[in-house]
């Protein structure tokens, strides 16, 4: 735990709107979490984070009352999907990271021991939010060789042109935590296609609702009525997106039960999913067999 906390930051009072306030949201859970007993991340930058702007969101964390049962499940999103990247890495010395989404998130600091010689790594995210992170000053991840980069890329990830700025050549690992529910269909398997054809290989990383999580989240925020967003893209079974593309396979399925969430509307558990694809031209011109792991939580 980190000793004590850094001073606070000269800057106004953070107001984001829509789906963006909720990249507070996360990073309040993985700051009570570095606080509690028995921390699952331990994520010392988050903490060092949130006490530099915990009285400059108050505003967001008046209305984040409904929602603080729901923060140990962000932080056991995250250190899973933290654990699926150190393997990619541990496979890839040479790779391209791209963090779609990537908020407040110091995923970059908390993997850079697992990156080896050669990692490129990009945080993307929209401008107001990569201002956010450039005025909060999170430290950016030592380069410890001269194979090491990190990069921030301000833009929409619906936009076709940031993809275009992203090298290609190296394995590729895309991690998007917290983003597919708030995007549209169209755009988001318009985004999984992008990627696809953008990079040669690869693997995705994410995290994604079915529609009962989504009806069930979504009444919750309506009576509660002050959060300017919906989720939108459930997505029922994410092996249904091998038909997007002939070359994509799905390596691990991992189904997280929502027991105590949906208990007060729902007789049975609704779940939500995190899925690890990867994609190869080896396998472009056929569907590959499909290797599936189902872990219940």
């Amino acid at each position: 735990m980190a000793s004590e906390s850094p001073p606070e930051i000269d800057m106004d009072p953070i107001r984001l709107t829509g789906a963006q306030e909720t990249l507070l949201i996360t990073l309040y859970g993985r700051w009570q979490d570095f606080y509690s007993p028995r921390p699952l991340l331990a994520d010392r930058w988050s903490a060092d984070v949130m006490a530099q702007i915990l009285d400059k969101a108050a505003e967001t964390r008046h209305r984040m009352r409904g929602v603080l049962s729901g923060l140990p499940f962000i932080v056991l999103r995250a250190r899973l999907l933290d654990q699926w990247a150190a393997d990619f890495l541990a496979n890839n010395e040479r790779a391209t990271v791209v963090h779609l989404a990537c908020g407040l998130d110091t995923r970059a600091l908390r993997l850079r021991d697992k990156c080896g010689d050669g990692v490129t790594w990009i945080d993307v995210d929209f401008p107001d939010v990569i201002d956010l992170r450039r005025r909060i000053e999170i430290p950016e991840p030592a380069s410890k060789t001269d194979g090491y980069t990190y990069e921030m890329l301000a833009s929409s990830v619906v936009e076709p042109e940031w993809l275009a700025k992203l090298p290609t050549g190296n394995p590729t690992l895309v991690i998007f935590e917290g983003l597919t529910m708030y995007l549209s269909p169209e755009d988001g398997q318009l985004l999984i296609k992008r990627l696809m054809d953008r990079f040669g290989s690869g693997q995705m990383i994410f995290d994604s609702m079915p529609r009962s999580a989504r009806f069930l989240l979504n009444a919750f925020l309506w009576l509660r009525g002050h959060w300017n967003f919906t989720f939108n893209w459930a997505i029922d079974d994410p092996r249904t997106l091998r038909e997007l593309h002939p070359g994509l396979e799905l390596l691990t399925l991992v189904v997280y039960i929502l027991a105590r969430l949906a208990s007060a509307l729902f007789s049975t558990p609704r779940a939500t999913c995190f899925s690890e694809f990867t994609w190869n031209p080896d396998t472009l011109q056929c569907t590959r067999s499909m290797d599936t792991v189902v872990r219940e939580h």
